[in-house]
């Protein structure tokens, strides 16, 4: 009988989508005249301001092996992301890092927090 294959499948058509997750990767060059001690500060100051961004569940604040530093972020949803990467952060990223930012989006099917506890205890 195809009725309730039907039937679950329309349902599940019209059930709303629920947000997921996603994880952002930004990355800019660190200006030649910036030491990491002064980059380190600028990050901690910048804590409390990440702090009450919406959607923001985590955010790394990175510095890289290869001369760029930004961040790894999880956010609650892509349209809290990209309401946080518009035109105007953009704009101000360039400003304050004489350089634009690569930005990458990366779907979150799953997430671990910590270590999984050893089988058999």
């Amino acid at each position: 009988m195809r009725f309730p294959i039907l039937a679950t499948l329309l349902l599940a058509a019209a059930a709303p989508a629920v947000a997921e997750p996603v994880a952002v990767l930004v990355a800019v060059p660190i200006p030649a005249a910036m030491p990491r001690d002064r980059l380190e500060t600028l990050f901690r100051a910048a804590v409390p301001e990440y702090a009450r961004v919406p959607g923001l569940v985590r955010k790394y604040f990175t510095i890289g092996d290869d001369g760029r530093a930004g961040g790894i972020y999880l956010w609650s949803s892509r349209a809290a992301a990209e309401a946080w990467y518009n035109d105007a952060w953009k704009a101000g990223v360039l400003k304050r890092w004489g350089a634009p930012a690569s930005v990458s989006y990366f779907a979150v099917p799953a997430t671990v927090d910590g270590q999984l506890p050893e089988a058999g205890k």
